[in-house]
């Protein structure tokens, strides 16, 4: 049997992993610029996926009501059997927290919750904090490369807007400090407050409201069935020494949803989202801006994260933007640039599409290879 190490490289010298090509999926009255753009953004992507050993890679871009590019590269499965298409399907991880961010925001405007309201008062609030501050997980409070990362105090009166916005650290409501584990804790507080699934509430205000299809919001979804069958199983990277193809089949993390994570989708169906949101379907846009404006930082200045979103200019332009990373499984970002009316997205089965350079308490999407390669051709 010939190792994946031959079909990749078969694919990267005949093409033939990019099951829709640029060519095939933009709109037909593309522009030649646009052409030239989505062949450049097709060969880079094609051997970026070759240089990060990522099985199965797929990427997306929006611009205005259309998506203009789709490109589909390696397989979507365990045995190089069945090529990765613009259905296949990954785990979103963290970007799931932009569309935990969207329905707080609408939940509110419809009266369910105020973001003032006091986040601590769930009833499981004092066990999970006294866990994590004790834990020795980072999250709890730590130095980490010279970051010092004040501890939560559970003592304190903590909002949902605190939470939301990543101000939770040391004195609630001062300084952005990236915190994954008590905002994952936002869906609990909803459910014990309204009585209601986190699931339910997401489709309502977000999936439904958007009219998207190809999301599953956790793989419990019975309205999100068919995304699990163009399920990318994940692979995390070893040593030649291990296994000379680079990457040995990985455990699936975990696929429940919460405030966190859970949304499993592929990135035309994520680009969609993004379109949704720019045309005003999903929240008006005097909401969605809200969500997409820096909150204020203990001295006034402002954050680089709005609600659920981070904010960062890239190429002179304002961009919002989120990635999901679950180490050894998958990584993906998605970035939208609202000036342009630009949404771009990328999804990989092993975390080879991680950036590496993520600072919990300031952004740097544009040190990616992938999103830099986008901002030289669509934001020249």
């Amino acid at each position: 049997m010939r190792s994946k190490h031959y079909w990749i490289a078969l694919c990267a010298f005949l093409g033939a992993c990019a099951t829709d090509g640029a060519s095939k999926t933009a709109a037909p009255d593309l522009m030649a610029e646009d052409i030239e753009r989505n062949e450049a953004l097709d060969a880079f992507a094609r051997q970026f996926r070759v240089d990060e050993i990522i099985p199965s890679l797929s990427i997306a871009v929006a611009r205005g009501d259309e998506i203009i590019f789709l490109g589909n590269y390696g397989f979507q499965d365990h045995d190089s059997e069945e090529l990765t298409t613009s259905e296949t399907s990954y785990l979103a991880a963290s970007i799931t927290k932009t569309f935990t961010a969207a329905t707080l925001l609408a939940m509110e405007a419809d009266g369910h919750i105020s973001l003032d309201d006091d986040f601590t008062t769930f009833s499981e609030w004092e066990r999970r904090c006294n866990w994590l501050v004790n834990s020795g997980v980072i999250f709890g409070g730590a130095e980490l490369e010279g970051l010092t990362i004040p501890p939560v105090d559970c003592n304190a009166t903590i909002s949902l807007e605190n939470v939301l916005s990543h101000r939770v650290n040391g004195t609630p409501g001062a300084d952005f400090i990236y915190n994954p584990i008590i905002f994952g804790r936002l869906s609990n507080y909803v459910e014990e407050k309204t009585d209601r699934s986190w699931r339910d509430w997401m489709r309502d205000y977000v999936i439904d409201a958007g009219d998207l299809e190809g999301i599953a919001a956790g793989w419990r979804d019975p309205a999100g069935a068919e995304v699990l069958t163009h399920f990318a199983p994940p692979f995390k990277h070893v040593e030649p020494d291990v296994d000379d193809d680079g990457f040995v089949s990985s455990i699936l993390p975990n696929t429940e949803l919460n405030a966190s994570s859970g949304i499993i989708a592929s990135p035309s169906a994520l680009a969609r989202y993004g379109m949704a949101l720019l045309q005003g379907d999903i929240l008006d846009p005097e909401l969605r801006d809200r969500m997409w404006t820096p909150t204020p930082g203990a001295d006034g200045s402002p954050e680089p994260h709005g609600f659920g979103w981070y904010v960062e200019e890239i190429n002179g332009r304002k961009a919002v933007w989120h990635g999901g990373w679950w180490p050894d499984a998958y990584a993906g970002m998605i970035v939208i640039v609202p000036e342009e009316e630009l949404v771009f997205v990328a999804l990989g089965n092993t975390d080879g599409l991680h950036w590496g350079n993520n600072p919990l308490n300031d952004t740097n999407i544009a040190s990616s290879p992938l999103v830099a390669a986008f901002a030289d051709l669509f934001l020249e």
